[in-house]
């Protein structure tokens, strides 16, 4: 049986900010994976400035797995930048891991979001607001810790992000976590053990992400509709989209 191929886009330019092998190995009984970053963009996603700045590259690079065959997307960030573009572009199933993560975490009951910046807490709500999980969204934590931070220093970010989640769990009464940034991949086992809770209740998002990536392949997707016909000037960087959009106008 031929696996299903799921390309990971990574929507910042930085390199190498992450060890990716445990994300390889644990998906690789399920699905054909690679995992790319942008040409053009921001270092890293921390804003709504950042979402904007990498938005085009990601829907850029959707267009382009689609026409190189890749069966699934996934959009390696929490905050899902250019995930609705992404899915008017691509006629293929593209997976946001921060959607994805928080519908996961939410199984459990009430959740915590446990980041690297507390100025994100308001992305992190509107994101809840916007897939109906609001009422279950038990806080957001930062950890005070950029992301281009957590795989310099590693066990100091491990030992903060156990210190938020103790905090979320028993101040809050959160029953779950998620991470709040897919450079904390592979935080989960460490985390879940210092806790003692099973690993499950400790949303690692990417991976997950994927999971689902793969499962959602060769299925029908929703409908979501084209982009309307129209002159875009200023994007030629972004040869993919430039020839979407040349090709809407022509139509």
């Amino acid at each position: 049986m031929v696996l299903p191929s799921v390309h990971v886009i990574t929507p910042i330019i930085s390199v190498d900010f992450r060890n990716d092998s445990g994300l390889e190995v644990a998906c690789e009984s399920i699905c054909r994976l690679t995992v790319a970053g942008l040409d053009k963009g921001p270092a890293s996603v921390e804003s709504a400035v950042d979402e904007v700045l990498a938005a085009p590259g990601v829907v850029d690079a959707a267009i382009a797995a689609e026409a190189r065959g890749i069966d699934a997307l996934v959009i390696d960030c929490m905050l899902d930048p250019g995930l609705e573009a992404a899915r008017e572009a691509v006629g293929l199933p593209v997976i946001g891991a921060g959607e994805a993560g928080l519908h996961e975490a939410a199984r459990f009951g009430r959740f915590a979001v446990v980041t690297v910046l507390d100025r994100q807490a308001p992305a992190f709500a509107a994101l809840a607001r916007k897939h109906g999980l609001s009422d279950l969204l038990a806080g957001v934590h930062g950890i005070a810790m950029p992301v281009l931070a957590l795989e310099q220093d590693r066990d100091e970010a491990i030992f903060r992000t156990v210190a938020a989640c103790r905090r979320a769990m028993a101040e809050q009464g959160a029953q779950s976590i998620v991470f709040g940034c897919t450079g904390m991949l592979g935080f989960a086992e460490p985390v879940a053990a210092a806790l003692d809770l099973p690993v499950e209740r400790i949303v690692d998002p990417l991976p997950h992400a994927v999971r689902e990536a793969a499962g959602a392949a060769g299925q029908a997707v929703p409908a979501h509709p084209r982009p309307d016909p129209k002159r875009v000037t200023g994007f030629d960087d972004w040869s993919a989209l430039s020839a979407l959009m040349a090709r809407e106008a022509d139509a």
